[in-house]
């Protein structure tokens, strides 16, 4: 199993798989944010349109690649405001079925983490349909639950459905310090 970063310039060899992936994991019901039915074609612009934000420096993305070809996708959406440069959002996190349950999503994060952390990003976030598989997932990762909010996503069946706030602070931005009076 490789993990592998790619930029603006990697990103386009890569289309045809994570178009691939995207479709494997709309047909086997996961939350992904598209609706059915998304042609190849769709499915290769959904990546398509991630190229600038790459080039910018607003995005990062990695792939998991084992010998048949590609088999996960993770992409970290970075904060550029003034007030919110030790923060960052995980968008998306894809694993091919055939690839499932052999720790690749576990790879995928620690490299994100290792990418925030070296980005002085501290404070990572992310939203995810609530009741999933995911939820226990993050949870294992050391990522803490902040909230539901109530008809935030739209899933492939039309419905709208809770979304769970998770979180994980990979370093205090600010520490307290105490004094103590003598």
């Amino acid at each position: 199993m490789k993990i592998v970063a790619l930029n603006a310039a990697t990103l386009p060899i890569y289309y045809r798989e994570l178009a691939t992936l995207l479709l494997d994991s709309m047909a086997s019901g996961a939350s992904v944010g598209y609706q059915q039915p998304l042609s190849r074609e769709e499915a290769e612009n959904t990546f398509y349109r991630l190229r600038s934000a790459l080039d910018k420096g607003e995005l990062l993305m990695w792939i998991a690649r084992d010998e048949q070809g590609l088999v996960g996708f993770v992409r970290l959406e970075l904060c550029l405001e003034p007030d919110g440069l030790n923060r960052a959002v995980i968008k998306s996190l894809l694993v091919h079925r055939r690839a499932r349950r052999r720790g690749i999503a576990k790879q995928l994060i620690t490299a994100l983490e290792k990418a925030a952390l070296a980005n002085h990003r501290g404070l990572i976030s992310l939203d995810i349909q609530a009741g999933t598989p995911a939820e226990a997932f993050y949870r294992a990762q050391g990522y803490r639950c902040l909230g539901e909010l109530p008809d935030y996503l739209r899933s492939q069946d039309g419905y709208y459905h809770p979304a769970v706030i998770y979180y994980k602070r990979l370093f205090a931005v600010n520490q307290v310090i105490r004094a103590i009076a003598g």
